[in-house]
């Protein structure tokens, strides 16, 4: 014969099942929220280094002879300050500061001209994006502004953080969020526990004096003291 499932299992399973689904749906919604606001976060933080950046060598772009061991070195430092990569391109696309190769490597990088953020950039416009960077071989994420003076552009500066870590701030955050759901998703069962068993315990004592009385113990008198239908009935 099979066993059927009691009242209060079929009680808290159903909570179990309606309550992890709608855990799922509001973790699966909140997982592409949180990873559009980490990205927009991030692009507003790229983007405020990109005008420190931009800032900083207007002045040493402003001679028509730029000394560019001294523009590399300043490059070193602001990366360093900053805390992010920083890039600095002529309007040919050549790379006269890079914080992710240090002064000494600038000279030999690729031209950059053909780099979507960059090429954004020196056509005056904000660039932004996301690819695998040639020079230290890992997604990054990209914001580049142009450097112009008197109107024309004489470079472009641009910001940069690797992908991974904002991957990682990205599941931080998540593990958070699924972490309170999870809590909150025992509390709502341990609840539901509770209140199957003030339901299901007053039907069993009921069972047991209704077996009772049917055995000839008319004496017999359920025990229920709920204040609602339950003791009514």
């Amino acid at each position: 014969m099979t066993r059927r499932l009691s009242i209060a299992a079929k009680f808290f399973l159903t909570h179990l099942g309606i309550a992890g689904i709608a855990l799922f749906i509001a973790g699966a919604v909140g997982f592409f929220l949180v990873r559009s606001l980490v990205m927009a976060d991030a692009d507003e933080s790229l983007l405020a280094r990109a005008r420190i950046v931009a800032e900083t060598f207007r002045p040493l772009l402003a001679d028509p002879s730029p000394n560019r061991e001294r523009i590399a070195r300043e490059g070193d430092r602001l990366g360093k300050e900053i805390g992010a990569r920083i890039t600095v391109v002529l309007p040919d696309g050549t790379v006269v500061a890079d914080s992710a190769v240090g002064a000494a490597g600038v000279p030999g990088m690729e031209n950059h001209a053909h780099h979507p953020e960059i090429r954004d950039a020196l056509s005056g416009t904000t660039g932004i994006s996301l690819r695998r960077s040639i020079t230290v071989r890992e997604e990054h994420r990209y914001a580049a502004l142009p450097i112009a003076i008197g109107g024309t552009i004489v470079g472009a500066a641009r910001a940069s953080v690797p992908v991974a870590t904002l991957t990682r701030r990205l599941w931080q955050i998540t593990g958070n969020i699924w972490g309170t759901g999870v809590v909150a998703l025992l509390l709502i069962l341990g609840g539901t526990a509770v209140m199957a068993r003030r339901v299901t315990g007053p039907l069993t004592e009921m069972q047991a004096a209704a077996k009772e009385m049917g055995s000839g113990n008319l004496a017999r008198r359920a025990q229920v003291r709920t204040g609602d239908e339950l003791e009514e009935m």
